[in-house]
């Protein structure tokens, strides 16, 4: 495909809240030691009780714009990721559409969890190869709207934020993308909100057993699939494009918990100075880590143009993708 980056934008909701501000406000029996060391992370960020997932998402979407350098008038379409939409119809992207003041441009929701931005951005290149850009892909989620606030192994894991990206065509003479996803359905129940669907309405009854919150039966299973997931990708990038990894020179991976983000740099033998973490800052963002940490890196000064650039992630469903472009930003 011949698509580019052509800007990049984030946006954390409100002041970061600590382990022991979350103990307390939900007088939980666990310790902050015992949330660091498990899943590494030390705050997350929760969006005030007027703000929705739409609101994340425009304040994201216009910075990318803005980085862009284009007028909001030439977006033609805004892709958005999230498992967290401000309804349950329309889709969400209709909102921040009229939020943005883009009548007229096609909005589209994808929801694909954690893989969520990834999926939204294949999309998103395909559109621009094909000469229907540029387009606004975006990456936000509201989980704490999702979170039962009892259950430790998920209390702690997640946090909010917006991630976005404005793609152009590319001035490549040759091929710069290259994308691969994946699936298996077989762990569409891994991790997942039970009722709220058609297939469980939610009832007084559901609400008192958190059927409408994040549930994970098995996290090691969640682990174990997310690992190798992310090495199959990895293997079928290899050989698709002929490029060894270790010949890529930035990786922005999704961080479902720090030990395990860690697990999986290990598994291909990236360096940690080949990445961006901040899953301690963050928690898990779901639809928006990746585009958070591409935007947040960005602005570090950790991406260089002509430089070759892998993101990869792999999350509820099982449901993965992986994409090997090239940066042409300075």
């Amino acid at each position: 495909m011949k698509a580019r980056i052509a800007g990049t934008g984030h946006y954390l909701p409100g002041p970061p809240i600590g382990n022991d501000e979350l103990i307390a406000r939900h007088g939980l029996r666990v310790r902050s030691y015992f949330i660091r060391n498990s899943i590494g992370a030390e705050t997350r960020h929760h969006a005030a009780p007027g703000q929705a997932t739409s609101d994340l998402a425009t304040e994201a979407a216009a910075r990318a714009i803005d980085s862009s350098g284009l007028p909001s008038s030439a977006i033609r379409r805004i892709i958005l990721a999230t498992v967290s939409g401000d309804y349950l119809t329309p889709a969400t992207a209709c909102v921040v559409q009229r939020k943005l003041g883009l009548r007229g441009a096609a909005a589209i929701d994808i929801v694909g969890a954690c893989s969520g931005f990834l999926q939204a951005l294949d999309l998103g290149a395909r559109c621009v190869s094909t000469r229907e850009g540029p387009v606004l892909v975006i990456g936000a989620d509201v989980r704490s709207r999702q979170l039962n606030a009892t259950d430790p192994r998920t209390a702690f894991l997640y946090g909010d934020g917006a991630g976005a990206v404005v793609l152009t065509e590319s001035d490549s003479t040759c091929d710069n993308w290259h994308s691969i996803l994946i699936a298996d359905g077989e762990g569409a129940e891994a991790v997942y909100i039970p009722a709220g669907g058609s297939r469980e309405a939610i009832t007084p009854d559901g609400l008192a057993l958190h059927r409408n919150t994040i549930t994970m039966p098995n996290g090691k299973r969640v682990a174990d699939a997310a690992r190798e997931g992310i090495r199959q990708l990895a293997g079928r990038l290899e050989l698709a494009t002929g490029m060894a990894l270790e010949d890529i020179s930035f990786f922005c991976l999704h961080q479902p918990n720090l030990p395990l983000t860690m697990q999986m740099l290990g598994d291909l033998r990236i360096p940690v100075e080949k990445t961006w973490i901040n899953f301690p800052r963050y928690a898990n963002t779901t639809s928006a880590t990746v585009a958070i940490t591409l935007s947040e890196a960005r602005a570090a000064g950790k991406l260089v143009r002509d430089q070759w650039v892998c993101l990869a992630a792999v999350g509820a469903g099982f449901a993965g993708a992986i994409h090997l472009l090239r940066w042409e930003l300075p």
